[in-house]
């Protein structure tokens, strides 16, 4: 049996303390987490509540003080240290706070428990090293070593590791209780995504779709970490969508992966969860057919895993555009009616909702600035209106999809998006979800994707993406649309999909928190911590750390007092490069940011 139970000399139990015999916590129950809106001021879950808003209730830091934000402490985790290609571990997670207790997962897979109860001073009580293979992780990740969180059960911490482990860790002492190997590491699976838990399972699934992988989206039961279920994004034979990957085989490695968490519905108990890119990434001549169910919405029985519905973005999907970021839940009025609705900020530029029961399509708007791909949304069915329901290979916008070898694709939004897997926040306090995106278009010129594993050569992993993305920059001299390249920071009005505020920005910024003191946080990995009237988007504060930023912000309070976290640990783009010359002088860090304002 896979399941390992570790109770006792373990080499990775090496790195945890004990010193948490004297900070036990109350369990994380079911209860809990179905109720953590409630825990004004913890922060239960990688999106604190199951809805996937990220609103925090707490209005101690407001629009009146935000301006004497200052800085609390700081906890450094680790060296920044290097594995392979990679410089350091890039910090995206979101940490949890329990009752004054932080849990956090640092640079390369490992987990910290640190107390943060008298404001001054991050101790670190444990930690626990999985000793993930650097260098295996340098191969067979495409864009970063990261991973974006973890999560509560009873009393365990549930971690996923780059290399593939799920592991339950116990939150007092830190020691590991057990783990399972549940990605392929010979297929390039790796684990980026923080675990969902619903009752007593972990609901999770893999990165990989750079180098082929067949997506799947799995329930592991706690108790005996055996799995509940385990749905795959890609239909094999046999299986509804199968029809359309056209080409024999092409379904194997047809990518569809998971790399942000979802969200559930309790009432109906669905679970949402985004799929990525078809793969090869822009090779769509490799894989003719609509490419069923990468870049779509699944909704999954959490019971049971079965899909009730879905919904695809952009078939045959030739412009890299994943659509794995977080789908809220929230009753909305549309056009008079109360709907019970699912809303997301699609990497293709379009704002959606959907009823969250049955699937129906109730809007798609436009909220990056320059989209060329498609001329709109059909309005009944939200497909792209320049979608041939005939075709097997989409061209969409003449123009926009190249073809092998002869003719670049320039289209808008970027690759990354529009919104990518940076969280957004919707606000309880203005109705409004806020987010940000890239703005700007790319240029590429698809190529011939061989694939090892499917034509029998050896597999490997450090050749395996730059053969299969099938993409190949644009010819020096392209001509590229003289439009604003960057990012934004967005604010949508739901009821309709329209943006109510935007402001453009140098580069993306890293996901965005919503106050109820009428704040809106946002990061960047050029080191920037910045604060937004979350009605008109006017800046209320700008502080730059000094090193680079790669995660959204939270927020928690204790004894009444409250606090912005961000986890610093990233590389600086070359958006921030350009901004502000110095930032290639930062020195990445594997560190805490803790801020807070006197009263």
């Amino acid at each position: 049996m896979r399941f390992k139970y570790l109770l006792s000399g373990a080499s990775l139990l090496a790195g945890a303390i004990a010193f948490a015999s004297a900070a036990s916590a109350e369990e994380t129950t079911a209860e809990r987490l179905l109720n953590a809106d409630a825990e004004t001021g913890n922060w239960l879950m990688v999106h604190r509540t199951y809805d996937a808003h990220r609103y925090s209730p707490l209005d101690q830091i407001n629009r009146d003080n935000v301006g004497d934000l200052r800085l609390a402490f700081v906890t450094h985790f680790d060296q920044a240290s290097a594995g392979g290609r990679y410089v350091s571990a890039r910090n995206e997670g979101t940490p949890l706070v329990e009752d004054g207790f932080m849990y956090v997962q640092a640079g390369w897979s490992r987990v910290y428990k640190v107390d943060v109860r008298d404001g001054v001073y991050g101790q670190i009580l444990w930690k626990l090293d999985p000793e993930v293979d650097r260098q295996w992780v340098s191969d067979a990740t495409c864009c970063g070593a990261e991973n974006r969180g973890i999560g509560l059960w009873n009393n365990d911490i549930i971690a996923l590791t780059l290399d593939g482990r799920v592991m339950s860790i116990n939150k007092d002492s830190g020691e590991l209780n057990w783990e399972v190997q549940q990605a392929d590491k010979e297929r390039a699976e790796s684990f980026t995504v923080a675990p969902l838990i619903v009752g007593d399972a972990a609901l999770y699934g893999p990165a990989g779709g750079e180098y082929g992988i067949r997506g799947w989206v799995e329930s592991l039961n706690l108790a005996d970490g055996t799995p509940n279920w385990r749905h795959y994004t890609i239909p094999g034979p046999g299986e509804p969508g199968h029809e359309t990957w056209v080409n024999d085989r092409t379904w194997e490695t047809g990518g569809g992966s998971i790399w942000q968490t979802g969200s559930w519905d309790p009432e109906t108990n669905l679970t949402y969860w985004g799929t990525g890119n078809p793969a090869p990434q822009i090779d769509a001549e490799y894989r003719p057919g609509d490419n069923l169910y990468a870049s779509s919405l699944l909704a999954l029985d959490v019971e049971t895993g079965d899909m009730k519905w879905y919904f695809q973005f952009t078939p045959n999907d030739p412009y890299d555009y994943d659509e794995i970021g977080e789908a809220q839940i929230i009753d909305l009025n549309i056009g008079g009616q109360e709907r019970n609705a699912v809303v997301r900020a699609a990497r293709n530029g379009f704002m959606y909702a959907f009823d969250r029961v049955s699937g129906e399509f109730l809007y798609g708007t436009q909220y990056v600035d320059e989209l060329n791909w498609t001329n709109g949304l059909d309005p009944k069915t939200g497909r792209p209106v320049n979608y041939d329901p005939n075709a097997t290979l989409q061209k969409y916008v003449e123009g926009t999809v190249g073809a092998r070898d002869t003719a670049v694709g320039i289209y808008c939004p970027t690759l990354g998006g529009g919104k990518n897997w940076q969280p957004a926040s919707l606000s309880a306090r203005t109705g409004m979800l806020y987010f940000t995106s890239n703005e700007g278009c790319s240029a590429y010129m698809p190529t011939v994707a061989p694939n090892p594993t499917i034509t029998g050569g050896d597999y490997n992993v450090v050749t395996a993406q730059r053969e299969w993305n099938g993409r190949l920059p644009a010819p020096q001299g392209t001509v590229m649309p003289q439009v604003f390249q960057g990012g934004s920071v967005v604010a949508v009005n739901l009821e309709t999909g329209a943006p109510a505020a935007k402001q453009l920005m140098p580069a993306r910024g890293n996901g965005v928190l919503a106050t109820a003191g009428g704040v809106v946080f946002n990061t960047f990995r050029g080191g920037w911590l910045t604060a937004y009237n979350d009605e008109t988007l006017e800046t209320l504060f700008d502080l730059n750390i000094g090193t680079p930023i790669g995660s959204p912000p939270m927020s928690y309070a204790v004894d009444g007092k409250q606090y912005i976290a961000v986890l610093a640990g990233a590389s600086v783009g070359g958006a921030d490069r350009t901004r502000d010359p110095a930032t290639a002088f930062f020195v990445p860090m594997d560190a805490l940011y803790v801020y807070t304002v006197d009263q």
